[in-house]
């Protein structure tokens, strides 16, 4: 009865952001349970290194696609393509994150408009055309992703010089995130739609020459004494994408090794 819990056998699931420092994994963990993943992205060039996870004996498939999500006319046209091409789409990955990190003192209107549609609007309008063939349906997933910084006020001592935190769209976007989820999982709970949010917390990408000065001050003020790895995320969001979560909607799955908990 329970063995197939966390199979994805056969569904069609979109994650946007799919070519990223988290989405290429999140793609690759869905696939082997079995999902059709569509992954989205606006580099063709980071395709291959994500398809070659396809000849690595998956339960099911990726299919890269290119797409800025900020763009709704172009999104709604991917959707449309998807669900004409096999007639379903069971999982939302809402992944993409387009903002940038100016410091307060460099945040002006425009700039502040441009980090909410990075981080949030795009997480609206893509629910938004998803929703449409998930209700026609009967039922289907979506995962939002916020961060810690939609819960929590980033503590700046930590940084150090030339290490940026969060700028302040980032966290009043991904505080949105969270609310939006919880205002879809209300809207929908009886027509078969689950929306949950996941919550990372420090998964640093290498940009530049190692900073182990900052990733000291990161480890000690986690619990589990180390910083996030993409493989970390899969197990949460093939959970909320399963049946395993089948009576979970409107929630934030916080990964994050303990730190909130402090």
């Amino acid at each position: 009865m329970y063995q197939n819990l966390f199979t994805l056998k056969d569904r069609v699931v979109i994650v946007t952001g799919g070519t990223g420092h988290l989405g290429r994994e999140i793609c690759r963990g869905l696939a082997a349970f079995g999902a059709h993943v569509i992954a989205l992205g606006r580099n063709e060039e980071k395709f291959p290194e994500l398809l070659k996870a396809n000849a690595e004996g998956l339960a099911g498939k990726i299919e890269c696609r290119q797409c800025d999500v900020c763009n709704e006319a172009e999104f709604i046209f991917l959707v449309e393509s998807v669900w004409n091409q096999g007639g379903r789409i069971d999982g939302l990955i809402n992944n993409a994150n387009a903002a940038a990190r100016e410091t307060w003192e460099e945040l002006d209107k425009k700039a502040w408009h441009a980090g909410m549609d990075g981080a949030l609007t795009h997480q609206f309008t893509c629910a938004k055309a998803v929703s449409k063939h998930m209700l026609k349906a009967g039922g289907g997933a979506i995962v939002n992703t916020s961060s810690l910084f939609g819960f929590l006020a980033p503590n700046f001592k930590m940084y150090p010089e030339g290490i940026r935190g969060p700028a302040a769209h980032h966290a009043a976007a991904k505080a949105g995130v969270l609310q939006l989820t919880s205002y879809l999982a209300a809207l929908w709970g009886e027509c078969g739609i689950r929306v949950n949010a996941i919550s990372p917390g420090f998964f640093p990408q290498k940009r530049g020459p190692e900073r182990l000065d900052f990733m000291r001050e990161l480890q000690i003020r986690i619990p589990m004494g180390r910083i996030g790895k993409p493989p970390d995320l899969v197990g949460a969001v093939v959970f909320l994408v399963s049946d395993a979560s089948a009576y979970v909607t409107g929630q934030n799955l916080v990964v994050d090794g303990g730190y909130s908990i402090w």
